[in-house]
């Protein structure tokens, strides 16, 4: 039977409630529990509206990120007279202001309307981009590579908060892998248009031109996005009202809550001791620091291999197949399968750190150069271990400084990086390969002690409190509204893997 509730009763705050208030035109709606045909409905709606949208962003925000690298065989080296250690540090100091503005994104996201923030942050990198083609010399480059960073320092962590309020747990791991997907768009993407701008015969350089053309395609496309991209369930524009509460309601099994706007101090200290957490932190600093290297040298690596600057970008191609096959094999495992996100991030790494040995110790070019195509398995466990954090912190404020200490350690690692690559050793880079191994292998030791761990826990509270299982958890939807409890205080919680 149907049961007419204030849709004030339905959003985890006042804040959410007055939301919702101004975004319809009654006070009540009629709640009933979806059927399975019926959530799938809202699901392939949630899917086709907010997807899209967190998937091109990345493809664009992958392609400014990386234009650096691109522009390092068009002639940048040569027109600002970068000496190797030189472009090592315009390398990192991306990552730089990528730490400085992530410090305070716990708070802002909070705070702040997300959907909002992420679009003023997209025109922001749009701008500064755009202001790369301006430089002169190394300080201008260094200036506006910091600013780079701090404009897209938000999009990783706001678009982890956005999975978690607008899908069930077990549904993570499907939707961070989408958008994480467009990382390989803009690999292929970034390579035609490299390709194509090193055939412009003009007196302006050809590295020039691409930063031109990638500030103008994400200045429309954040433009469209601020119309587009919602802040919560209760302001999604592409959803009806009913949709809107069933969207919130949908989410009770996740014992998370949607937003709160007040910042809970007891939940950032609880997150400061989570060893969960930071196994996700060091493991994320391991695979970030081989992700920064090998992204900011590949091209010099390809070339000083043989092979020509039409040769090196349209290499791109190949790349971005390899790093999408792997995304898309990896994604729809753990979307598949229950419980395997912490042995698919180990086999994944196990898969580059071959790699990162074929290309230091390969007889021949073929075999160093398929070395680099596997190299490129392991990106995605990037986003699998962002997914954790969303699936497995609860309360939205450990939750929003859980994502900020994952990208600490992810930025962290892609600031050490592009310094394992030596400048005297190039074109081969012996220390930077074997680095790369290195931090390989430390990665697949930690997503083993965190499965591991996981799974203690999780037995821990099934002996303590008793097994959870599908029927429980239907009972308790009923019971427990979504409040603003962490993992460690609902003793119903239990951990993906």
């Amino acid at each position: 039977m149907a049961t007419p509730v204030n849709t004030t009763a339905v959003p985890s705050t006042a804040g959410e409630a007055h939301e919702l208030e101004k975004s319809q035109p009654i006070n009540e709606v009629e709640t009933v529990a979806l059927s399975t045909t019926e959530d799938r409905k809202l699901l392939r709606r949630i899917d086709l509206c907010l997807c899209p949208l967190m998937f091109f962003t990345m493809t664009l925000q992958y392609m400014d990120k990386q234009a650096l690298p691109t522009a390092s065989i068009l002639g940048i080296i040569q027109d600002l007279n970068l000496s190797g250690r030189q472009y090592s540090w315009a390398s990192s100091i991306f990552w730089f202001g990528y730490l400085g503005f992530t410090y305070a994104t716990p708070y802002i996201m909070v705070r702040l309307p997300i959907g909002k923030k992420l679009t003023g942050r997209s025109v922001g990198w749009a701008v500064i981009i755009g202001c790369h083609a301006a430089v002169k010399n190394f300080g201008g480059l260094m200036a506006v590579r910091v600013l780079l960073g701090m404009a897209e320092a938000a999009a990783i962590p706001g678009f982890s908060l956005l999975i978690g309020m607008f899908y069930k747990r077990q549904e993570h791991a499907l939707r961070h892998g989408y958008w994480f997907i467009g990382n390989s768009l803009g690999i292929i993407i970034n390579g035609l248009v490299a390709f194509g701008v090193a055939h412009i015969q003009s007196g302006i350089g050809a590295w020039k031109w691409l930063f031109v053309t990638l500030a103008v395609i994400t200045f429309v496309w954040a433009v469209a996005m601020f119309w587009l991209l919602p802040d919560t369930p209760v302001t999604a524009k592409f959803l009806s009202t009913e949709q809107r509460v069933h969207a919130v309601e949908r989410l009770r099994s996740n014992q998370t809550v949607v937003k709160n706007r007040q910042f809970q101090w007891y939940q950032f200290r609880e997150a400061l001791v989570d060893p969960r957490i930071w196994l996700i932190v060091l493991f994320l600093i391991a695979v970030s620091i081989c992700s920064s290297a090998i992204a900011a040298f590949t091209p010099i690596v390809i070339v000083g291999l043989g092979y020509d600057v039409f040769q090196a970008n349209l290499f791109n191609l190949a790349l971005g197949g390899i790093h999408g096959g792997f995304g898309i094999a990896a994604t729809y495992l753990c979307s598949r399968y229950k419980n395997v996100r912490c042995i698919t991030c180990a086999a994944l790494c196990t898969v580059s750190l071959a790699g990162a040995l074929l290309v230091q110790f390969g007889p021949n070019i073929g075999s160093r150069l398929f070395g680099i195509l596997i190299f490129w398995a392991y990106p995605c466990t990037v986003a699998i271990a962002f997914s954790l954090v969303a699936s497995n912190v609860a309360g939205f404020t450990k939750k929003s400084v859980a994502t900020s200490m994952a990208t600490l350690g992810y930025c962290g690692g892609n600031m050490i990086g592009p310094f394992l690559f030596f400048p005297r050793e190039k074109p081969k880079y012996q220390s930077g390969f074997t680095a790369t191994a290195c931090c390989f292998g430390i990665a697949v030791v930690i997503m083993l002690c965190l499965l591991a761990l996981t799974r203690y826990e999780n037995s821990r509270r099934d002996r303590v409190f008793g097994v959870v299982d599908e029927s429980t958890l239907e009972m308790v939807e009923e019971e427990v509204s979504i409040t603003d409890r962490t993992d460690g205080e609902n003793s119903v919680f239990r951990y993906m893997m």
